[in-house]
Order: structure tokens, then C-alpha cells, then sequence
């Protein structure tokens, strides 16, 4: 028990793993139970243009935690730094996309606002890039 305490790493790693655990059983319990308006009668579903169902959202959240558990899992292989690096970055990358299509909606709004987003991005990686890179970063 003493090693457990004196392990930064297991100190974080327990409560984020309970932490995800439970709110994937709330999010389940969520999907599971009908939703009912008034006396008990079930309330219709409503959907705007072509977005996606509350089920797609947990799909996609369950996808975003299996990847974000196959980074961590990545960080105890040992593996060259660049490759690290770069497997980290891919998958930090699908999850970037996951979350603004469906999160943020850009998939299902007009194309307009995701080429403001993708721009305003690419803008900003690139100033980020320049900066490290004129401070020393080793990134180039």
C-alpha cells in the first residue's frame, strides 16, 4: 500500500479510471431509461435537420475514450521518442475531428463555418510552429 501513495503515477491513474467509469455508467443509465413526459407516456423524439441521435453521442464518447486509452497505453511501450511523438499526435488528431464534427456540429452545419474553423486553426499551428521553432524547440 505504501508503493501505491508514493506512485505519482498510480495516485492519477486510479481516480481518472473510476472517474471515466462512472460516468460511463451514467451515460448509459441515461440511454437505457425512456424518457417520459407527464403521466408516464412516452415523449416523441424530436429531431432538427439531420443531426445526430443522443445514442451516436455515446458511440462517439465511448470512441473518444478507447483512443484516449490506447494513449495512455502507448506512453509505458518503449518506443523511440519521434515515434512516441507521432502516434500520439494521430491519435490526438481523431480525436480532435471527432469532437468538432459532432460536438461542435461542424458536420451537419454549413461548410462556411468549417472552413472559418479549419483556417482560424491552421493559422494558429502555424504560429505555434514559428514560435518554437525561432525559441529553440527542436521542432525543425
Amino acid at each position: 500500500m505504501k508503493n501505491f501513495f508514493e506512485n505519482p503515477e498510480m495516485l492519477t491513474a486510479w481516480p481518472v479510471l473510476v472517474l471515466g467509469l462512472v460516468g460511463l455508467a451514467v451515460a448509459s443509465m441515461a440511454l437505457l431509461a425512456p424518457a417520459t413526459a407527464g403521466g408516464g407516456v412516452k415523449a416523441p423524439a424530436v429531431r432538427h435537420g439531420a443531426h445526430p441521435s443522443p445514442e451516436l453521442y455515446v458511440q462517439i464518447g465511448l470512441i473518444l475514450a478507447a483512443v484516449t486509452a490506447i494513449e495512455v497505453i502507448v506512453y509505458y511501450f518503449d518506443i523511440q521518442r519521434a515515434v512516441f511523438i507521432l502516434i500520439l499526435l494521430g491519435l490526438s488528431a481523431v480525436k480532435f475531428a471527432l469532437v468538432t464534427m459532432f460536438f461542435m456540429h461542424l458536420k451537419f452545419d454549413s461548410s462556411l463555418f468549417s472552413i472559418a474553423f479549419i483556417t482560424g486553426f491552421a493559422l494558429a499551428a502555424s504560429v505555434f510552429v514559428v514560435v518554437l521553432a525561432t525559441l529553440g524547440g527542436n521542432l525543425v
